[in-house]
């Protein structure tokens, strides 16, 4: 099997370029970039691979695959691996396969498999991502998983931004098959001999997405709307629309009442509980992700973190997904992880150069710093902020706290301790050191997602400036 540029059909070529228009009107893939690509082994990421790799060329780009083993099927899941591998090298690519026991890890934070496989997944094209120094994490979503998910998340009670499935490009993350149908798919594997490897857990009819996928959307199909995955792709997109409007309240909402740090988030109450119910809610939200690594939150729980906001009993706590609490204070709601029975302490984050430009993935907090230089003004967005850079080889650091550090304050040209700074905004002395710092030799300069030093975002005239993002 070699990945070449042999004759195709019109199938074929309007596949190719459904691809092509979503990597341009998204702006997917840019001239230079590396780009990993996330693969199975499956028709949806062989055919993904298969697509970047003829493309390389004409995008100017390089792929890297990734193969996570989830650790679920044994010597078959091995054996998948040593597949990917293998067709990887093949096709004159890059391949890194890491084994991750999902079961365990499922167990010890109690996630469902699921959940628990998805974030392992993560992790690892992200710490893929910051080692290979690439731009891009490519996956397989297609049309149909796309009406698949805003079906589920329908059924699940799900508001706007769950009716808005799955995002063609979401930070590091990419779908250049977002807008291509499963039977595409395996007409170019049929086209190309390609011969993809097939989970037989796919078929089985024990996960919620197997259901919908398997016996409730083809009863669809046949009963109600014979064209349902593409009326399904069209809500999507209607509500990603709607929510870049929502998602510019909930940001100007979270300035006000949210505070977050490395391992809490706290909601100020006399600010939260002046914001509409709809507002209200993605606050919660909003929280919750911020410490359980994005993870969403189920209507039913939004509410009980909602009520528990009106309780007037100081110190009652909830218990939420993924281990996390929810505990009242008296002007708050506190949202942190709980502590396992030996009291784990928060991983210190270890002293690292900033890439510039670049970016530089912290392992401890699952945030990676994207480091850019501009002549022109920066706009600022939501964990931006900029610095007139005319040292070009000056450093700046990713670190945890250090004894000493000082830090002025938005609107002060004076600086302070910064403990003392991190006392008056009332941060438990346990997730101090979990804090991320950017900071050059004499003092720290921001604190990403949580404030910033008055020497940001200054205009100095005549540029250049620095750019820094922070994003999960």
């Amino acid at each position: 099997m070699k990945c070449t540029n042999r004759r195709i059909g019109v199938v074929i070529w309007l596949l190719l370029e459904k691809v092509w228009a979503a990597i341009n009107k998204y702006d997917l893939l840019k001239k230079g970039e590396t780009v990993i690509a996330g693969v199975s082994g499956g028709p949806d990421s062989l055919v993904m691979l298969h697509l970047l790799c003829r493309l390389q060329e004409r995008l100017g780009i390089s792929v890297h695959v990734a193969h996570l083993d989830h650790c679920f099927r044994g010597k078959e899941a091995e054996e998948e691996a040593e597949w990917v591998r293998n067709t990887s090298l093949e096709w004159g690519l890059a391949c890194t396969v890491k084994k991750v026991d999902v079961p365990a890890r499922a167990k010890e934070k109690g996630l469902s498999a699921q959940d628990a496989g998805h974030l392992a997944r993560r992790e690892f094209f992200l710490e893929l991502l910051e080692e290979k120094k690439a731009d891009k994490i490519a996956l397989a979503h297609h049309a149909d998983d796309q009406a698949e998910t805003v079906l589920i998340h329908f059924l699940s009670g799900a508001g706007g931004e769950g009716l808005g499935g799955i995002l063609p490009i979401n930070g590091p993350f990419i779908r250049p098959l977002l807008f291509v149908r499963r039977e595409e798919i395996e007409q170019y594997c049929h086209e190309h001999e390609l011969e993809p490897r097939r989970d037989p857990s796919n078929m089985k009819n024990v996960y919620l997405r197997n259901k919908i996928r398997n016996q409730l959307i083809p009863w669809l199909e046949e009963n109600v709307n014979p064209n349902l995955a593409e009326t399904l792709n069209r809500t999507a997109q209607i509500f990603w629309a709607e929510e870049e409007n929502m998602k510019e309240q909930e940001k100007e909402a979270a300035a006000k009442c949210l505070s977050c740090t490395q391992h809490r988030a706290r909601v100020l109450l006399p600010e939260w509980s002046q914001l509409s119910v709809a507002l209200q809610r993605r606050i919660v939200r909003r929280a919750y992700a911020h410490v359980a690594q994005n993870r969403g939150l189920p209507y039913l729980h939004v509410e009980e973190v909602r009520q528990l906001a009106e309780e007037k009993q100081v110190g009652k706590v909830l218990c939420l997904p993924g281990k996390i609490i929810v505990e009242k204070e008296y002007q708050a709601i506190a949202i942190y992880p709980a502590f396992d029975d030996k009291g784990k302490k928060p991983v210190i984050i270890k002293k690292r150069v900033l890439n510039i430009p670049g970016d530089t993935y912290i392992d401890e907090t699952n945030q990676f710093i994207r480091a850019s230089l501009t002549h022109q003004v920066p706009q600022l967005t939501e964990n931006t902020v900029f610095l007139p850079w005319g040292e070009p080889d000056k450093i700046l650091y990713a670190r945890a706290r250090q004894e000493g550090d000082r830090f002025k304050p938005p609107g002060r040209n004076k600086a302070k301790k910064l403990k003392e700074f991190l006392i008056d905004k009332k941060v438990p002395r346990r997730e101090r050191d979990g804090l991320l710092m950017i900071a050059d030799e004499n003092e720290v300069l921001w604190i990403p997602e949580f404030a910033n030093s008055s020497r940001l975002n200054k205009e100095n005239g005549n540029g250049p400036y620095l750019v820094l993002q922070c994003l999960r």
